[in-house]
């Protein structure tokens, strides 16, 4: 694979071993043979955070696939328990996360709210708790939960972002939907916001015991694809995000008003992309069609180079080395970061999404200047 410090078996390996954690039924063992390097399987599945998943596979393999020396698959059994022990301590934690936030109006996104729809939930590999709320929500839960945090960060007050720890659990709160690739595009994102705020209706899983509220099947379909392209033209996507978002939508599809949510993914210029991801979903990672709404063979051909960014990149840019300018003077940096995120993050893409990098190229442009007048 082009610009992978990976074979393509192992690669070929690493997605089998996905595939059938994903959907059941045993990997290719074919693939598995005594020559396989499981330490470079190992450190390919935590780059993509997909290690339980490959665990899962592991277990399906006959005898005859798996390593004479058992210890090799250490890894993969000590980090699968204690993601399992993680997920239950968070579980434990996020009711009563909830009740001290009680009428705030706070939603729970991503991580646990995704982990219900996987095959085996306490193996998705879990981060922080993400919560999203409206304006005065956002005020009041920072004003209940700040004096109880062992850890509190400074406040991005441009897009109403707070980050609070409680001893190793750390919880985000968000007023705004802020990608940094188009201030269009946020615009419309926030007003789909405002919209699934003001629903009577409300949506909920089950975690520890308690409904816990997330939001509606449609902003969610969105709200998980936006944020993983925001890390797919910055920090870095891995297969975990992608994976996140194809089982969120297998498993609520049937809930989904799917001509509102088209119309959603028009208005906001993603339907190409959404197409293409779908692709990479059913063709990497074992979904079928019926699984991705909108779904476009046509975009198959960009597969390929989805998978090679992925891999040589890993979840948050796990594998990628950035220049260390802390010994630059301030306005140095700022500069430097500005060229780096804008001019290399926006436009590394090009070859595979010419008119949506050239687009996030300029919007980023504008946040950029901004922020960099800002800090002067």
């Amino acid at each position: 694979m082009a610009g992978s410090r990976y074979s393509r078996i192992t690669v070929e390996r690493l997605l089998s071993l996905v595939r059938s954690g994903l959907h059941g039924g045993a990997p290719d063992s074919s693939l598995f043979t005594e020559d396989t390097d499981w330490e470079s399987l190992y450190k390919i599945a935590y780059e993509q955070t997909v290690v339980c998943i490959s665990s899962e596979g592991i277990n399906r393999l006959p005898p005859s696939s798996l390593p004479k020396d058992e210890t090799r698959l250490d890894p993969f059994v000590g980090d699968t328990l204690m993601t399992a022990s993680r997920n239950r301590r968070l579980n434990d934690f996020i009711p009563r996360l909830f009740h001290q936030i009680e009428g705030t109006g706070a939603v729970l996104v991503k991580g646990q709210s995704l982990a219900t729809f996987y095959p085996s939930p306490l193996k998705r590999q879990s981060g922080d708790i993400d919560l999203l709320l409206m304006d005065e929500g956002y005020e009041e839960a920072k004003k209940r939960l700040i004096p109880k945090a062992t850890k509190v960060e400074d406040e991005v007050e441009e897009i109403l972002h707070q980050g609070l720890f409680y001893h190793s659990i750390e919880v985000e709160l968000h007023g705004r939907i802020s990608t940094g690739m188009s201030r269009k595009l946020d615009k419309k994102l926030f007003s789909i916001q405002k919209r699934m705020f003001s629903r009577p209706e409300k949506t909920c899983v089950e975690i520890g015991g308690v409904d816990i509220p997330v939001p509606d099947q449609n902003f969610n379909a969105i709200y998980i694809f936006v944020h993983f392209l925001q890390h797919y033209w910055s920090s870095g996507l891995g297969m975990r995000q992608i994976v996140d978002w194809a089982v969120f939508l297998r498993a609520n599809i049937h809930l989904i008003d799917l001509p509102s949510l088209k119309a959603d993914i028009e208005d906001l210029g993603l339907m190409r992309l959404w197409q293409s991801f779908g692709c990479f979903v059913v063709e990497y990672l074992g979904f079928s069609r019926e699984d991705i709404p909108f779904y476009d063979g046509r975009y198959t051909a960009r597969v390929d180079k989805i998978l090679s960014y992925i891999i040589s990149v890993g979840n948050f840019g796990k594998v990628q080395k950035r220049k260390d300018n802390s010994d630059m003077p301030v306005l140095l940096r700022k500069i430097d970061s500005f060229r780096r995120k804008v001019a290399g993050d926006r436009l590394r893409h090009i070859g595979t999404f010419p008119v949506e990098s050239v687009h996030f190229f300029f919007g980023a442009f504008g946040y950029g200047i901004k922020r960099l007048i800002d800090s002067v």
